[in-house]
């Protein structure tokens, strides 16, 4: 039973498993690696341990609120997903975009080195790659790039490594969390998205050419 467990925390335990379930609900995607700005390195995630520790608590206690936590035991995440379909973070086209692009990335970065970690990538990097695939026909705008990133970010699927978010150098690590947002089921559909914005973009410049013909 959830309470005979729960009583059998510490008051620090108690008072650590009512953030993180905050956390979590908050953030939807909770990791085992994160970044450490100040020492520079990789670490292991003290609340991912703490969940894994106590996964049946953890899941006992969501299960009454509707929400099934899911452990993904080879890419060491830890995520929610609602009974009901509530909850659900709908992101904006430009977000949407910027998520594809970072996905191609993380797979790209992965069949190199062969990991099933995370993947270090730059602004530059995945603005590139966004014109490469056709989504944009110039760098979005600074305020585009922060926004979307910024999303991202608070939904654990990337991490700053450092720098201002809209600046080219700046790094950004991919997180495993990235594959059970966009599934590889999601992949195909977001291509043809993708591919019908490439074709809109070509007709909007055949018309701005046409144009600029006329006035000429």
């Amino acid at each position: 039973m959830f309470i005979e467990k729960y009583e059998e925390l510490t008051n620090f335990e108690k008072e650590n498993f009512k953030r993180i379930v905050s956390l979590i609900l908050s953030k939807t995607f909770i990791g085992n690696r994160v970044y450490d700005k100040n020492q520079k390195v990789f670490k292991s995630n003290s609340d991912y341990r703490f969940i894994n520790r106590n996964i049946e608590l953890f899941s006992e206690y969501l299960d009454v609120a509707g929400f099934k936590l899911i452990k993904d035991n080879n890419y060491e995440v830890i995520y929610i997903k609602n009974e009901f379909g509530y909850n659900k973070k709908r992101l904006d086209k430009n977000t949407t975009i910027f998520l594809y692009g970072l996905r191609l990335i993380f797979d790209e970065d992965r069949d190199s080195v062969k990991l099933n970690t995370d993947a270090i990538t730059t602004v530059a990097d995945i603005i590139k790659t966004l014109i490469d695939v056709g989504a944009y026909t110039k760098k979005p705008s600074d305020s585009e790039i922060r926004t979307a990133l910024s999303t991202l970010i608070s939904f654990n699927i990337i991490q700053k490594i450092d720098g201002i978010l809209e600046k080219p150098e700046t790094k950004i690590v991919i997180l495993p969390s990235i594959l059970f947002v966009i599934t590889n089921e999601k992949i195909s559909q977001l291509s043809q998205y993708i591919n019908t914005l490439e074709e809109t973009n070509e007709e909007e410049n055949i018309e701005d050419s046409e144009e600029m013909g006329e006035e000429e």
